[in-house]
């Protein structure tokens, strides 16, 4: 008989080992969990700065071009008074009144043409200076304060720019002024406009609904346009308003000296800032957006990735479990409960269909992950003279799977830009690039000179222009064409997308396909083809698709992937599906 004392120390004996192996399991799984989600945050991040930086330049150039273009209208208008030939007889002739009638009646004309109802002249002759309908008054060409007279006339050669701050009206005048020239080329007189930039600037923080503040500075750094009218009526510098990003925004200026615009990541403050330079008044606009960790987590991804840990930590108690049927049961059900809100995240993460109705006139998508979640996805992005689409099938099914998607989503959001959307090389070169830093840089095999983990996808991209043609670049994924006489398959190359091996953008092949009529573009995963089925158990291929696809080409595209569903599913029969299956077809809008 062992005693009490001896008998607990033999079960404490036989029990710890199991205690020590889940304690050390369940600390591994902590430990990928914290660092699963360390790389999420800081993806997430980096993403949230791309797409933040991006939509600011939108915001930024937009309204640099909107008040360009303002400019520019009122210039042209004050240029052509300027030239006016019956003005230059009366600035020539002031007192003769039947010029003067006939000179203030095309002033009237012109006044109505200049966008702020306004106009001004003055001649040489009797400097009276007359503004819209007051009365007109002398100028005291002496007087510092009226700097622009001598400097438009003697100085200026084509148009110059005032600018004044009224404090009594808190409004900002910009003074066009245009000498006017006799045939001697003598300057004789002044025509122009004002401008009224407050209304414009304060009509741009009333349409502006995001969270970036926008100032527009001058090249001394004094603000000119902000929310906060007192920081003109003060003459406040921007890096005394923006102090904290002082050295971002004079390396700002100075990166501006480039063509295109860039956002700049802010270091002391987390945050985005963009500036661009307005040649016309010698003026810059910023716009400035702080960031925290919580915009980072504001996204559908991030629900999605709650999730997708939770099934996997769900997954381990029921692996680790020694607890009766019942708890066993529970926590299934918790598992399958968890997937299937996973299941809807990631269904409301595709793209909304009326981008497909938008780009084409016909089209049909079946995404039908083997698992309830899934590898596959798609997306889709349309621009002004043409579509993005990229079809991608991410390592594994099933959780795996939809844990890379939410990646690659996020990548083509934050990186398919104005810039390169129609280079359908550049998009799966730079996915390439993001793959490898975020899943795989800490695992290169220097030897091999690849990567020891092999996180990625196959994808196909394709640019659809407005004409009908298409671009496409490919990764394993085909593509076929279908004009009703023939099908064209495009092969994609056998390279993997995040494998690491791609060394240049010119290792990616481009294919350009004419507009044809009657051209129907089909990509589909792999999931359609290797699956096996019929009599001799092999996989359903690219022969049936092909004679589906051909046979029926002039019915409409949900009746030909109808068609194709049912024969996948005939084919297998009772055979479990392998992997998720993806098909995506369409037909260009332009094509007829």
């Amino acid at each position: 008989m062992v005693p009490i004392f001896r008998k607990k120390e033999t079960q404490q004996k036989q029990y710890s080992p199991v205690r020590k192996d889940v304690f050390i399991d369940f600390s591994a799984l902590f430990f990928i969990f914290l660092l699963g989600s360390a790389a999420f945050i800081i993806l997430m991040g980096r993403i949230i700065i791309d797409n933040t930086g991006k939509e600011l330049i939108k915001v930024v150039e937009l309204e640099q071009i909107k008040l360009e273009a303002s400019l520019n209208s009122e210039i042209a208008i004050g240029l052509k008074m300027a030239d006016s030939p019956l003005i230059k007889r009366y600035f020539s002739n002031p007192t003769d009144l039947e010029l003067e009638n006939m000179a203030f009646q095309e002033f009237a004309a012109y006044r109505k043409a200049f966008s702020a109802n306004s106009v001004f002249w003055i001649n040489d002759i009797d400097k009276l200076f007359y503004i819209d309908e007051h009365k007109p008054y002398r100028i005291d060409t002496d007087n510092s304060d009226n700097y622009w007279y001598p400097m438009t006339l003697y100085d200026t050669e084509v148009y110059n720019f005032n600018i004044n701050f009224n404090p009594d009206l808190n409004v900002t005048n910009l003074w066009i002024n245009a000498p006017v020239f006799n045939d001697e080329e003598k300057a004789i007189g002044i025509v122009g406009t004002g401008i009224n930039l407050s209304d414009f600037i304060n009509a741009i923080y009333y349409k502006y609904s995001g969270n970036a503040s926008i100032y527009f500075f001058n090249n001394a750094g004094e603000i000119t346009g902000a929310k906060d009218i007192s920081l003109i009526e003060r003459k406040v510098k921007i890096e005394d308003e923006l102090y904290q990003i002082k050295a971002d925004i004079i390396s700002g200026i100075n990166e501006y000296k480039s063509e295109s615009i860039k956002y700049i990541e802010t270091k002391v403050v987390k945050g985005v800032v963009v500036i661009a330079r307005i040649p016309a008044l010698d003026w810059y606009v910023i716009a400035v957006q702080r960031l925290t960790i919580f915009d980072s987590l504001k996204t559908g991804m991030t629900a999605l990735f709650i999730v997708l840990m939770l099934v996997i930590f769900l997954i381990f108690m029921i692996h680790e479990s020694k607890l009766d049927k019942a708890r066993v049961e529970a926590v299934r059900d918790a598992v399958i409960s968890s997937i299937e809100y996973a299941g809807k995240i990631q269904k409301n993460m595709l793209p909304d269909k009326n981008l497909f109705n938008e780009a084409f006139s016909d089209y049909s998508i079946i995404w039908k992950p083997r698992d309830i979640v899934g590898g596959d996805i798609y997306w889709i992005k349309n621009f002004d003279d043409g579509t993005v689409l990229c079809v991608c099938d991410c390592t594994g099914h099933g959780t795996p799977g939809a844990l890379l998607t939410m990646l690659v989503v996020s990548t083509f959001e934050a990186m398919v830009t104005d810039n390169n959307y129609k280079d359908t090389a550049q998009i799966i070169w730079e996915l390439e690039k993001r793959l490898v830093n975020t899943l795989n840089a800490k695992n290169f095999n220097e030897e091999s000179k690849s990567l020891n983990i092999k996180d990625g996808c196959d994808l196909a991209v394709l640019f659809i222009a407005k004409d009908g043609s298409v671009t496409s670049s490919s990764s394993h994924i085909h593509i076929f064409v279908c004009d009703g006489k023939k099908v064209t398959q495009i092969k994609g190359q056998r390279i993997y997308v995040g494998e690491g091996k791609l060394k240049h953008k010119d290792d990616i092949k481009t294919v350009h396909t004419p507009a044809e009529s009657g051209n129907k573009f089909y990509i589909a995963s792999d999931g359609l083809f290797d699956q096996p089925g019929g009599e001799k158990t092999v996989p359903f291929g690219y022969k049936a698709f092909v004679k589906i696809i051909l046979e029926n080409h002039n019915e409409n595209q949900s009746a030909i992937s109808d068609i194709i569903w049912t024969a996948f599913e005939k084919y297998r029969n009772d055979r479990s599906r392998v992997d998720d299956f993806e098909l995506i077809s369409f037909k260009p809008r332009a094509v007829n």
